[in-house]
């Protein structure tokens, strides 16, 4: 003989089912609460396109078919936007370390020396005035001559704390893009 449940089973379905007319209402004001795109945003977009496009080529070439003229412009032309868009976002400043005594300096156009931290803040401050829009980015030349023993380990760290808290890369001679920095 069959016997009935001894509990019901709405009892269990009721809560789920608001439970997931919850989730749904939150996932219809997702949109809402995305921020408003920013450049970063785009050039995020824009590379993921160009990755995309690159794949399609490698493809294509495995294939044994020729690229079409019309992907190759195309990939061309989502390189330069995304030159264009970083572009836009970042401002490179170039410091050079004097091979002779260690010192730092810029040119503007001629050579100016930056012997102490309050010339690097006062420089700093000066560039965030000029360029209010763009992120900066200062990038160190080690000297172009590989027998100098400057900077030192003491110099280096001093140049790390007058520029702490900004981008900041250093370029040295004989090492690879994006490789290790002495």
């Amino acid at each position: 003989m069959i016997q009935l449940p001894q509990r019901s089973v709405t009892r269990f379905f009721i809560p789920l089912i608001d439970v997931l007319t919850l989730l749904f209402c939150i996932f219809l004001l997702l949109p809402l609460a995305s921020g408003p795109d920013d450049a970063s945003a785009d050039t995020a977009a824009l590379e993921d396109r160009l990755r995309q496009k690159e794949e399609e080529v490698e493809l294509l070439r495995e294939s044994g078919r020729d690229l079409p003229r019309q992907l190759r412009e195309e990939i061309e032309q989502l390189r330069q936007e995304k030159g264009k868009a970083l572009q836009k976002r970042l401002a490179v400043r170039v410091l050079e370390i004097d091979g002779d005594s260690g010192k730092l300096y810029y040119r503007d156009p001629e050579k100016i020396l930056i012997p102490d931290e309050a010339t690097a803040h006062a420089l700093l401050a000066s560039d965030r005035r000029k360029l209010r829009q763009k992120e900066l980015y200062y990038l160190i030349l080690y000297p172009r001559n590989r027998g100098s023993t400057y900077p030192t380990v003491a110099q280096r760290e001093q140049y790390d704390r007058w520029f702490e808290g900004v981008a900041l890369g250093y370029d040295v001679p004989g090492t690879p893009q994006g490789g290790s920095q002495p």
